[in-house]
């Protein structure tokens, strides 16, 4: 209304047609094959990676279609990049961490919750890995992304045998209460948003919680 008042035009009205647009004002001062990613992962989590042209990824970050192309060959190689990248950031940094045998390992698995609590909230966008589009990657690709997150597992399994070995834990089958405990956390991204009623903060302190609650389950024979 205002610029009604101000120009006496009405303002230009998207066509609904018209392709998504990723705001470009975040490219400032990045690598283009970075915004590429973060534009790629916006729109596919938004609308969904098969409902996402090439035209429309490339109009998203200013370029033509050759263009991108020149940075990845094909739409699938743009997934496989943006679920890997993060991966790639993601177990790096809580891989490190639960591996410090300079921390107790209770510790080292509370670190780990909260940051995948965090990482799982703040990075929403790019958590496809979990999402049925995996199925559009080649064998290799998915072979990739699975070994990444096995490595992740095999590290919360390895902290987990580590805390029972040190009476910290009491669990009969570590790398079971692993699966579950990231199961758990993975499930996350489906129900939580920042504008609730809890705070990231808050939902990491409960998560930390029930964590250590499934490594003190122990083992069902020892049940009456």
């Amino acid at each position: 209304m205002n610029a009604v008042m101000q120009t006496g035009r009405m303002p230009p009205v998207r066509d609904a047609a018209e392709p998504e647009r990723v705001s470009r004002s975040s490219s400032a001062g990045r690598p283009m094959p970075d915004y590429i990613l973060s534009s790629a992962a916006t729109l596919f989590s938004r609308r969904g990676y098969h409902a996402v042209g090439i035209r429309e990824l490339a109009d998203a970050v200013g370029l033509s279609t050759s263009t991108l192309y020149h940075y990845y060959p094909t739409k699938q190689d743009i997934l496989f990049a943006v679920i890997s990248r993060f991966l790639h950031e993601f177990t790096e940094r809580l891989v490190a961490g639960l591996r410090d045998g300079s921390v107790p390992p209770r510790q080292r698995l509370e670190r780990a919750v909260t940051d995948h609590v965090v990482l799982t909230v703040t990075r929403r966008e790019e958590l496809l890995a979990g999402n049925p589009v995996l199925n559009a990657l080649t064998a290799e690709q998915q072979a990739h992304i699975a070994a990444l997150r096995r490595g992740y597992r095999d590290a919360v399994r390895d902290v987990i045998a580590e805390g029972a070995a040190a009476g910290q834990f009491h669990v009969a089958d570590p790398l079971l209460t692993a699966m579950a405990m990231l199961d758990m956390l993975d499930g996350i991204r489906s129900w939580y948003h920042e504008d609730g009623a809890l705070s990231l903060t808050a939902l990491a302190a409960r998560y930390r919680t029930f964590a250590l609650a499934l490594c003190q389950a122990g083992d069902v024979n020892d049940r009456p």
